[in-house]
């Protein structure tokens, strides 16, 4: 579950991208915690029934809030607006592979399909991302969507 959990949160940190190119490590903290703790939850009730089914949602949701949190701390600016770049301007299976020199985080993003139409966006693509950081690398596939403020977020 815990494997899980790392990489819904990183692939919600990396491409959920939910707030500007702007944000301080400390804003990206908290979205990861935020983030994680949902992820958590929603995985905790997905285990066992009445009172273990709580107590899992509850430890769920810890868990993440403490993984996204470092995820998100590990991730800067700069991180989302390179992903936005390669999910809005890279060809179909054109991988884009980057290194922050201040976190050593390494990161390939690869979108894996054309624009397509999901779930109420008109705008969304298919990506894989891979993460290379503290020494340990998750690899994580999903859809992404072009909001209307021409943010990227993860819809699956």
């Amino acid at each position: 579950m815990k494997n899980m959990l790392v990489k819904l949160a990183i692939l919600l940190m990396s491409v959920t991208l939910a707030a500007c190119s702007t944000n301080t490590q400390q804003e990206n903290t908290g979205i990861g915690a935020v983030t994680g703790a949902v992820i958590g939850g929603v995985a905790g009730s997905a285990i066992g029934a009445g009172t273990g089914q709580v107590v899992a949602i509850g430890a769920g949701a810890v868990i993440g809030a403490l993984v996204g949190g470092a995820v998100g701390h590990s991730m800067e600016s700069s991180d989302t607006t390179q992903t936005y770049v390669v999910l809005e301007k890279n060809p179909t299976n054109r991988a884009t592979h980057w290194t922050n020199t201040r976190t050593g985080a390494t990161y390939t993003v690869v979108p894996t399909s054309g624009n397509m139409a999901m779930k109420g966006y008109a705008v969304c693509r298919k990506f894989r991302a891979t993460v290379m950081m503290h020494g340990k690398k998750e690899h994580v596939y999903g859809v992404a969507c072009r909001q209307t403020d021409g943010t990227w977020r993860a819809v699956r």
